[in-house]
C-alpha cells in the first residue's frame, strides 16, 4: 500500500545532491585538520569567484567586520594566517543541514595555538556552498557570541534576550524581514537591522557571482532599493531554518520576476545566518545564493 507518494526519482536526485554537498564539506574540514594550505586550497572548486568570510572580527564597541574574499590568492592568505596561528585538532557536528547546494554546520572545534599545548573548545557556525561537481565554492563562519557583546549604538535598558526568548524573538525577526521582502518594502527590511549591520550576501543586483560587502543602514537600504529596482518578489518560503538564541539559519526560496526586458519569472535560493545583536536586531547577515538563469 502507497501513503508516501513521493516521486522515488526526485528523492533519489534529492539524496544524491544533498549527500554530495556533504562530502564535499567534510573533505575540506578534514583537510583543515592536516593543516596543509595547498592541501586547503586542493578542496575548493577551480574556478573564481569564490565566497569566503573566515575571519570574522568584533571590535569592542560592538561593531563587527567580515572581510570577504572572493580569490583564490585571498583565500591562500586567509588559510595562512589562520592555520598559521592554530591547529585545529576535531570539529564535533552537533548541527547539521545537507542541501542540495551547500552544507551548514554547528560544530564544536578542538583546537590549539600553533606552538601552545593547551587545548581549547569553540563553537562556530558555517555554510558550505558546493559545485555539482568537485569542490566548495566557499567558507562563511561565524564564532558563538553572546548578544550583549554585538551592536553599536546605545545599550538597550532591557538585557538581552536569552534562551527560548531568544530563539522566539529572533524567529519572529526572521519572520519580518522575510515579510519585507514579500512587501517589496525597503523600510521593512532595513528596520530589523542593526544600526552597524555587516552583511555580506550575494550581490544579484550586478550578477557579479560575488558577495557584496554591506557595512551599515545606508549601505542596506542602498542595496535594497537596487534590488527592487531590478525584480520584483513575487513569492517568499524558506525551505530550512534553524535557531539558537545566538544565530538563526535559513534556506530561502525567492520566486522573482525581472522588471524590464523580457519580465522573466525565475526563483533563486538562498542559504545564509543572521546573529542578533545586544539591541535584538540582526547585526550580521552572512550566506551565499544560486545563480540567476
Amino acid at each position: 500500500m502507497k501513503v508516501i507518494d513521493i516521486d522515488p526519482e526526485l528523492l533519489r536526485r534529492y539524496a544524491e545532491a544533498s549527500i554530495h554537498a556533504g562530502n564535499e564539506a567534510w573533505t575540506h574540514m578534514e583537510a583543515e585538520f592536516v593543516g596543509n594550505v595547498d592541501g586547503l586550497m586542493e578542496t575548493l572548486v577551480d574556478k573564481e569567484p569564490l565566497a569566503y568570510t573566515i575571519v570574522p572580527q568584533i571590535f569592542p564597541d560592538g561593531s563587527v567586520k567580515s572581510p570577504i574574499s572572493s580569490t583564490f590568492a585571498g583565500v591562500r592568505e586567509c588559510y595562512v594566517f589562520v592555520r598559521g596561528r592554530s591547529d585545529l585538532l576535531n570539529v564535533e557536528l552537533v548541527n547539521e543541514i545537507r542541501g542540495g547546494w551547500y552544507d551548514f554546520q554547528v560544530g564544536v572545534n578542538t583546537g590549539r595555538v600553533r606552538g601552545q599545548d593547551k587545548i581549547t573548545n569553540s563553537v562556530t557556525i558555517g555554510v558550505f556552498p558546493v559545485s555539482s561537481g568537485k569542490g566548495i565554492t566557499g567558507e562563511l563562519v561565524w564564532v558563538m557570541t553572546p548578544r550583549e557583546r554585538l551592536g553599536t549604538g546605545p545599550a538597550p535598558t532591557t538585557p538581552a534576550l536569552e534562551g527560548f526568548d531568544g530563539r522566539r524573538q529572533l524567529l519572529a525577526l526572521h519572520k519580518q524581514f522575510l515579510d519585507g521582502y514579500r512587501a517589496n518594502d525597503v523600510e521593512a527590511i532595513v528596520a530589523t537591522m542593526n544600526d552597524g549591520v555587516q552583511a555580506n550576501i550575494r550581490d544579484y543586483v550586478n550578477d557579479t557571482g560575488t558577495l557584496i560587502g554591506i557595512e551599515s543602514k545606508e549601505d542596506y537600504r542602498a542595496y535594497l532599493k537596487a534590488f527592487f529596482a531590478r525584480f520584483e518578489v513575487l513569492k517568499v518560503d524558506h525551505l530550512q531554518r534553524l535557531s539558537e538564541d545566538w544565530y538563526l539559519f535559513a534556506e530561502t526560496r525567492m520566486e522573482l520576476r525581472e522588471r524590464s526586458g523580457q519580465r522573466r519569472e525565475f526563483g533563486i535560493h538562498t542559504a545564509e545566518f543572521f546573529v542578533p545583536a545586544k539591541d535584538n536586531r540582526i547585526i550580521v547577515q552572512t550566506g551565499h545564493g544560486t545563480d540567476l538563469p
